[in-house]
């Protein structure tokens, strides 16, 4: 049978229809339409709709391909229809939104908050103007842009890494409709690496658009043989000039360690 096949499925079944036209995905506007290539089950006791085989899940700008889809519905009370509240992928998912896509091995969707959860390996984020990957799992919420990424999370953006135990990134769409990050925050081993210097600390945030970072807690500086440690640094990506602070209440002094006759002295 072929995808055609099921989606003339989807939209004959009297009572229970996969084009779902309240909830889905973050908006109760948009129809929910899902298409696969091999078998569909209709679990009625367990509310459920099973597919597999190149599964297709779709509402407005946002897809989800899988090799198995476990849709949960649950009754309207508005005449017999099925809203689906939630997806379950399973095997080779990709998800994309506009001109973004995550992939990963499983994927559960809240329909009715637009949140997903990816799980599993080679887990990323893939945006226009960077990549973000982590190994335990990512949330994205498509509907506000927030995705976070947790276990070794890092963020590539050009020449410029930046690492962590966790990140949250914060999304929206310019006037274009392209996705675009604003800032980004991390927290835990947090190091930023440049094509001239290495930064650690212990939390950070980004500024995108300013293309700038500060890095709090036992902060360090390396760049060549010197080394500059603190209690907090500023740095600008653009001039890829950094500048450590102290924290005198405390007792943290800035201090340095310069070789002679190095020219990359922070």
């Amino acid at each position: 049978m072929n995808k055609l096949f099921f989606l003339i499925l989807l939209c004959v079944l009297p009572a229970h229809s996969f084009a779902q036209e309240t909830g889905g995905l973050g908006n109760n506007e948009t129809p929910v339409e899902i298409s696969a290539d091999q078998t569909l089950e209709w679990l009625q006791k367990e509310k459920q709709y099973v597919a597999r085989g190149a599964v297709e899940a779709k509402q407005g700008d946002i897809i989800i391909t899988t090799e198995k889809l476990v849709a949960d519905y649950r009754d309207d009370n508005q005449g017999g229809n099925a809203e689906i509240y939630k997806l379950t992928a399973t095997d080779n998912v990709i998800i994309k939104n506009t001109d973004s896509t995550i992939t990963g091995d499983n994927a559960v969707y809240n329909v009715d908050t637009g949140v997903a959860i990816i799980t599993g390996k080679n887990l990323k984020l893939t945006t226009p103007d960077q990549i973000i990957t982590a190994n335990e799992r990512m949330e994205y919420n498509t509907g506000t842009g927030l995705a976070k990424a947790i276990g070794n999370a890092k963020i590539i953006r050009g020449p410029d890494t930046l690492s962590a135990n966790s990140i949250t990134a914060n999304f929206k769409k310019d006037g274009t409709g392209k996705q675009t990050l604003t800032t980004a925050s991390a927290s835990g081993n947090v190091t930023i690496t440049t094509p001239d210097e290495v930064l650690t600390g212990n939390n950070g945030t980004y500024n995108a658009q300013k293309n700038t970072a500060e890095i709090t807690g036992n902060v360090q500086i390396t760049r060549g043989p010197n080394q500059l440690e603190g209690a907090r640094a500023q740095v600008d990506l653009n001039t890829n000039i950094s500048k450590m602070y102290g924290a005198p209440e405390s007792g943290k002094r800035v201090q340095g360690i310069f070789f002679p006759g190095s020219q990359k002295a922070p």
